[in-house]
């Protein structure tokens, strides 16, 4: 079976041979470790989430609060908050863990100005163990060179969770290539 290749966004890809994921050592330029979830052991009422994680990137310019939904199981998603970024036009963040099965995932989470508030964005994370060891890059501008790979686009735009997040996606695609573009606009609602 053919695999596709690992995501390599243009021009901040970590460095061939840098290990990046969870077990990572030293970490590529522009890649940050996020901490472990703590024990969770509270309870929440039906249909509603709890933070389980509030961090911020090594600059303070990007807020990760993980959210915890446990009526049924536990599902892990993730808010990205910028603050100090100009996102009038779309950047893109990438997060990276292990799944609960032991593949590895990638999310790119892209995040644009919206008309109220800071910029953010909020998506699924799927697979997502709250012990899982994970990693993110800084937020970086969509250019018409950036290149990623089909799956991880399309798993991407599948784990977007509100409107902001697909208008985002729908912005991006709106200044990647033709091939790129048609899997954004063939996940989107």
């Amino acid at each position: 079976m053919h695999k596709e290749p690992v995501v390599r966004p243009q021009p901040e890809t970590p460095g061939e041979g840098t290990r990046t994921g969870p077990q990572a050592g030293a970490l590529a330029p522009g890649w940050f470790t996020l901490p472990p979830l703590l024990t969770v052991g509270g309870l929440t009422a039906a249909g509603s989430d709890a933070v389980v994680l509030e961090t911020t990137s090594p600059d303070g310019r990007a807020r990760f609060l993980v959210r915890s939904r446990g009526d049924l199981g536990r599902e892990y998603s993730l808010e990205l908050v910028l603050r100090g970024v100009d996102a009038a036009e779309p950047v893109v963040s990438t997060v990276k863990y292990l799944r609960a099965d032991g593949g590895e995932q990638m999310l790119l989470v892209p995040v644009t100005r919206g008309q109220v508030g800071l910029p953010a964005s909020y998506v699924r994370l799927p697979g997502f163990a709250g012990e899982t060891a994970w990693t993110a890059r800084a937020p970086a501008p969509v250019t018409s060179s950036t290149a990623w790979d089909a799956i991880t686009v399309a798993d991407s735009v599948r784990a977007a969770l509100n409107e902001a997040t697909r208008d985002a996606w729908r912005r991006v695609g709106e200044l990647v290539g033709g091939d790129l573009r048609s899997v954004i606009e063939g996940e989107l609602p």
